[in-house]
């Protein structure tokens, strides 16, 4: 049970994605919970978003916006909102995705101050299929979350805690998400993953994500690395270097399977070996990394 209505913030970053961004927005202002701040940030939008954001706020007085004159990245933008909002909590939303109507109102009531922050499982929408994510609930310790991101891409938390522990790293070129998830379980501790999922992730569009360069999905993987290879067990080694050799495009084999295989991703690696001997799955295959 809420006892409280306390403030939350959804931040949500974007760049000329004006239509896909009100899908977004509306997801929001459906929200079961209600005492909600919106705060967007343009990142120099040239698609009329600057017109739709200024309609919008007149429209909606929980919403706030900030434009910048050029792209500085969706880190810089998350950043921006979480140092600028009101919010006692904070979450994220990307502007090609949605939440479920009960997605705020889901996480807060998980929240309790032991944990890091909680988040949930999710739904990747291919178009014409929905799969379901991480739809398991965890406690998630530091072993498992050196593995892979448990957590996906967003979580719930208070925005003090995203201030304290620094923010989205901004020299990051992807995997900003993983890092700082990491960053804050070691500094506060286990978070709490609830299996119910309350997020959709849209992939059936034609605009790009930081995630679609594979060579930034490799080096972002080499930062992480660099910040926490030292603390990383031979099976969260495993782990990594199968994220690693697969989200550079290479097949998975059988001398792979045995080379990567371990219980912690034993369901990703039989994915991907499938991915990678049959077509219709391959041109899919590295969509998996995109998030998890």
């Amino acid at each position: 049970m809420i006892l409280s209505s306390p403030l939350v913030t959804v931040w949500i970053p974007t760049c000329n994605r004006l239509q896909l961004l009100k899908r977004a927005v509306k997801s929001v202002q459906s929200q079961t919970y209600s005492n909600i701040e919106l705060f967007i940030v343009d990142n120099g939008s040239s698609d009329g978003t600057e017109e739709y954001l200024g309609q919008l706020a007149f429209e909606d007085k929980r919403v706030r916006f900030h434009r910048f004159d050029v792209n500085k990245g969706a880190c810089c933008a998350r950043n921006y909102a979480i140092q600028n909002a009101a919010g006692e909590y904070a979450t994220g939303l990307d502007d090609d995705d949605e939440f479920l109507p009960t997605r705020v109102e889901d996480l807060l009531r998980a929240f309790e101050d032991e944990y890091a922050f909680v988040c949930s499982g999710y739904i990747w929408d291919y178009g014409k299929i929905q799969r379901p994510l991480l739809d398991s609930s965890l406690i998630i310790k530091i072993d498992a979350q050196l593995n892979y991101n448990q957590a996906s891409n967003q979580v719930f938390t208070t925005r003090a805690r995203l201030i304290e522990c620094g923010l989205f790293d901004e020299s990051m070129v992807s995997s900003q998400d993983w890092e700082l998830w990491t960053r804050m379980i070691l500094k506060y501790g286990p978070a709490k993953r609830i299996g119910k999922p309350s997020y959709i992730v849209h992939t059936a569009h034609d605009k790009p994500r930081i995630t679609d360069s594979i060579n930034n999905r490799v080096v972002g993987f080499e930062q992480f690395y660099k910040r926490y290879g030292h603390l990383m067990s031979k099976t969260n080694r495993k782990c990594f270097n199968f994220l690693v050799h697969y989200s550079s495009g290479k097949k998975i084999d059988f001398i792979s399977m045995i080379k990567f295989f371990t219980p912690a991703i034993a369901n990703k690696l039989l994915r991907a070996w499938l991915a990678s001997q049959f077509p219709k799955i391959a041109r899919k295959r590295l969509e998996l990394f995109k998030r998890d």
